[in-house]
């Protein structure tokens, strides 16, 4: 069976788990990756730009069989739209195409569409405003109140997104970006994310993670993150809701992620969907021990979707480039996630991320080796991680974290 990957975002998970299932793997990248995947894969040139039409002749060029959609690299998102509609000519063909039906691949791909979308269905999102031209802006923003963010409807994976403290800094952005826009109210509360992964007739989730309190620096791989982490029982059941609205109703097919807030008040606010996996895949490994990329290559394959189950507490620190951290306590587990070819952001950023293993039994040892971390090793406070540590173990305790999305 010969397998062509759509994107290269860590296919050095991705593509271990299609080879296991006897698999000839053809992985398309923005980036060289012929000395990154080894022998028995072959790499090729996955167009910065892409259509209908050269997206089937790509694939027919490959003699794709199976076509695994994996975005997550900068400016591949928007190819999901492209996938979908392609698909369906390619099922003709006999091929299999486990990709997300069109109507959730524009959710995922066009944030105006979402809100307009999402206000429809009554799903819970921040109060916003579409704007057609860059002279709307600033009523929009005046009618929402400062400060607010200004997200351009196709951007993707930390572009295109303003924080907007003031009317002189508006000025700025609203220069810069490309129409239309939706500018929507800055939520106050704590920011989590969850992944989930759907085939034809399932779908499932790894344990909701807790990016930290919102800021306005909109990057929450800088912050110390955390799974699992419980909700409140109102934001909890109004997720639940929405998420198993979006899969009646839209059609997701393969892996996908809610970004939400929960505001001081309890409420649920639904940020954004991703239709890919996301920078939280490396808290969903290790705090359940199945990896959301490895579980893709199963899916993918046409295996049957495995229930992730919570192990114990995933604590993620944002850790300076050149630091190595210390052993970790004794009965936990601490693993690096520095960058490489196939998840490019670390290489970048000045930082990477390591995922510390706790069990809820050996969590009493982590806040004193926390404290011992050189100075400035974290870019954030070791009373930050402790704080987040707690919250996860309060989760792994009592056990809620987790939501059932079966439908």
């Amino acid at each position: 069976m010969r397998v062509v990957v759509l994107g290269e975002f860590r296919v050095d998970r991705l593509v271990p788990r299609l080879r296991e299932g006897g698999a000839d793997v053809v992985v398309l990248a923005f980036v060289e990756l012929t000395s990154f995947l080894g022998p028995g894969v072959e790499y090729g040139a996955l167009p910065t730009a892409l259509s209908e039409r050269a997206l089937l002749e790509l694939l027919g060029d490959y003699g794709a069989d199976l076509v695994v959609p994996n975005p997550g690299c900068p400016g591949q998102e928007q190819f999901l739209p492209v996938y979908a509609r392609a698909a369906e000519g390619l099922r003709a063909a006999g091929k299999r195409v486990p990709v997300h039906a069109e109507a959730f691949a524009t959710l995922a791909s066009d944030k105006v569409a979402f809100h307009r979308i999402a206000r429809r269905r009554g799903w819970p999102v921040p109060r916003a405003v579409v704007c057609a031209a860059a002279g709307a802006v600033r009523e929009a923003a005046r009618e929402l109140g400062f400060p607010v963010l200004v997200k351009e409807a196709r951007s993707e994976f930390h572009a295109g997104r303003h924080y907007v403290r003031d009317a002189g800094h508006l000025d700025r952005v609203s220069r810069e970006v490309t129409c239309p826009v939706l500018v929507q109210q800055a939520v106050e509360g704590e920011e989590y994310a969850v992944e989930l992964l759907s085939d034809a007739s399932s779908t499932i989730a790894w344990p909701v993670a807790s990016l930290y309190r919102l800021d306005g620096d909109c990057s929450p791989g800088r912050r110390v993150r955390v799974a699992p982490a419980a909700l409140p029982a109102r934001a909890r059941a109004e997720l639940i809701a929405t998420v198993v609205d979006m899969v009646e109703n839209f059609g997701p097919w393969g892996p996908w992620q809610l970004d939400f807030a929960v505001t001081d008040d309890g409420r649920l606010q639904v940020i954004e969907l991703n239709g890919r996996l996301g920078g939280v895949s490396n808290m969903s490994w290790i705090s359940t021990g199945l990896d959301p990329h490895a579980a893709h290559g199963e899916a993918a394959l046409g295996l049957p979707l495995r229930t992730p189950r919570v192990r114990r507490v995933a604590l993620e620190l944002p850790v300076r480039n050149g630091t190595v951290l210390p052993p970790a306590p004794s009965g936990t587990t601490l693993v690096p996630f520095p960058g490489n070819p196939a998840n490019r952001g670390p290489l970048i950023g000045g930082y990477y991320r390591a995922v510390l293993g706790v069990p809820g039994d050996r969590a009493a040892a982590v806040p004193e080796w926390l404290s011992a971390l050189p100075p400035d090793a974290l870019l954030t406070s070791a009373d930050e991680a402790a704080a987040q540590l707690a919250r996860g173990t309060h989760a792994l305790s009592t056990g809620d974290a987790p939501i059932s999305v079966r439908a």
